[in-house]
């Protein structure tokens, strides 16, 4: 079953000087049990893949389809996200409530059940079981980031989309966060983005991007914007720095 799909898909930013094209020609397919990992420099378009799949970014050109649905109204929309968890980079938890008040508060406002004893148990696998009766403004920035992926974890969503889940994480946290996405591998289709190469770990595909074009792929193919077929190169190295 293809949860999402994107094909032939051009997503342009309006600016002053007339817009910039952010997604060049992206054709790729996410099934239900895969997890694909998203790498490429700052600005190539990585978080604007995920934007798209929610429907707060639509395109000029071509179709993105998540369950079957195109996310181009407001109501289908609502309609796809109430099934996806979202990681954002800029974090989205409230200040004047804990981080435990903040998973509750998400959760109903999504229309979705709890878990209490899972939610406990992910919070100790990323050790973060001592700060869940503390607001956002007390956590360091590792450990509000950890809390913001257990959030989005704890409504047991039907898709994960991951915006660099290990940035400003240590060594040891980011292997946490490797280890709990790991035992979702499989049961949950994700799509990670990330400039970490960890976390190629847990992808059945790591696609590149730059400039806002599929350059390749791991683990299978991808196309460029033109339409061709990119071949895989093994011994290729896909992280870029930036």
């Amino acid at each position: 079953m293809v949860v999402v799909e994107f094909e032939d898909v051009f997503v342009k930013y309006e600016t002053y000087t007339g817009g910039v094209l952010a997604l060049r020609g992206v054709t790729f397919s996410l099934d239900k049990s895969e997890a694909i990992l998203i790498m490429g420099p700052s600005g190539s378009g990585k978080t604007t893949i995920l934007k798209a799949i929610l429907g707060l970014v639509q395109p000029m050109h071509g179709t993105v389809k998540v369950f079957g649905i195109e996310p181009k109204d407001e109501k289908r929309a609502l309609e796809v996200r109430r099934k996806i968890g979202y990681l954002t980079q800029e974090g989205r938890m409230i200040n004047e409530l804990t981080v435990w008040e903040n998973i509750v508060f998400y959760a109903k406002g999504r229309g979705r059940g709890l878990d209490d004893g899972r939610i406990r148990e992910l919070a100790g696998e990323l050790n973060i079981e001592t700060i869940l009766d503390k607001r956002p403004g007390q956590l360091s920035g590792g450990e509000l980031k950890r809390a913001e992926l257990l959030m989005v974890l704890s409504d047991d969503p039907d898709l994960l989309l991951l915006d660099e889940p290990t940035s400003m994480l240590d060594a040891e946290n980011s292997e946490a966060v490797v280890s709990v996405l790991s035992a979702l591998k499989g049961r949950v289709p994700m799509i990670i983005t990330s400039h970490d190469p960890r976390l190629q770990k847990i992808s059945n595909k790591t696609l590149e991007i730059i400039g806002g074009e599929l350059k390749g792929a791991r683990g299978g193919t991808a196309s460029s914007s033109r339409g061709e077929r990119v071949p895989v190169r093994r011994d290729e190295s896909l992280h870029r720095p930036g």
